[in-house]
């Protein structure tokens, strides 16, 4: 699976950016853009001074899965694509990023459920 849906990353309340850098540490880097095989992820400034954290993957196939996972779960952020809002975390992550958001939202299980998730949200008419 390759998709061209942009899938966007917020915070629900403030990213934890040092849990952001670590898990971002190991993906190729040009400036604000993070390339892999078939990743483009634009990010927000992350260096000294950074306050807050945002992302857009706009480019990623399903083996992007356990990093956006990892970069949901441990950046305390959640993932958007067209309407769907999507957690990840345990149950008191997830709880607290309900009670921020005012619309439905998804709780992803773990990598593999976080890839069906992203593929029937990207297939769905906005």
């Amino acid at each position: 699976m390759y998709s061209s849906s942009p899938i966007t990353f917020i915070a629900w309340e403030c990213a934890d950016l040092t849990a952001v850098r670590q898990v971002l540490a190991g993906v190729q880097r040009n400036g604000i853009y993070l390339y892999g095989e078939h990743l483009l992820l634009e990010t927000s400034w992350l260096g000294q001074g950074a306050r807050d954290f945002y992302a857009t993957a706009w480019r990623w196939s399903a083996d992007d899965c356990p990093l956006f996972y990892e970069l949901a779960r441990q950046g305390k952020v959640l993932i958007t694509i067209n309407t769907a809002v999507i957690a990840c975390g345990d149950k008191e992550d997830i709880a607290t990023a309900r009670d921020c958001i005012a619309q439905e939202l998804i709780a992803a299980r773990n990598p593999q459920h976080l890839c069906k998730l992203l593929a029937d949200a990207a297939t769905k008419p906005t």
